[in-house]
């Protein structure tokens, strides 16, 4: 009996930074052990792709939602999705890097000269507010 999907490699032609990771910080720390995390290097991932609401493909890292694919990249990604169909899982290679005071996901092949910064604009989703068992701590809305 086979319970694991079958995977198929996506053709990702140039890397990209997968957006909303100030949105998904707590996921994003969450993929990472605490030796990972402490030692503030790139780590190397497997990164999957599925079909999201609307026309949104979603990024996951080990088994959890880490950002989205942006739109200039999301259209052949979106292909790739459908074709691969829903049995199987679309996947490539990954990696989880410290920009700035941030976590996020590079996807693609790591790049000769290092991953580089983030674009501007990237992050549109606001940043979760803090809270304490769904309590939030701030009821100011700021």
């Amino acid at each position: 009996m086979r319970l694991r999907r079958p995977t198929v490699a996506a053709d990702v032609p140039a890397g990209f930074h997968a957006a909303e990771a100030r949105a998904l910080q707590v996921a994003l720390v969450g993929v990472l052990s605490a030796v990972e995390r402490a030692a503030d290097a790139p780590v190397p991932v497997d990164v999957a792709f599925e079909a999201g609401r609307d026309a949104a493909v979603v990024v996951l890292c080990r088994n959890r939602v880490v950002g989205f694919v942006p739109e200039p990249h999301a259209a052949g990604l979106r292909a790739q999705v459908q074709a691969a169909g829903r049995r199987a899982r679309l996947v490539a290679p990954g990696r989880v890097v410290r920009d700035g005071g941030l976590w996020r996901v590079w996807v693609g092949a790591a790049p000769e000269g290092g991953v580089p910064p983030a674009p501007d604009g990237l992050d549109t989703l606001p940043e979760p507010q803090p809270t304490i068992l769904g309590v939030p701590l701030r009821r100011d809305g700021s």
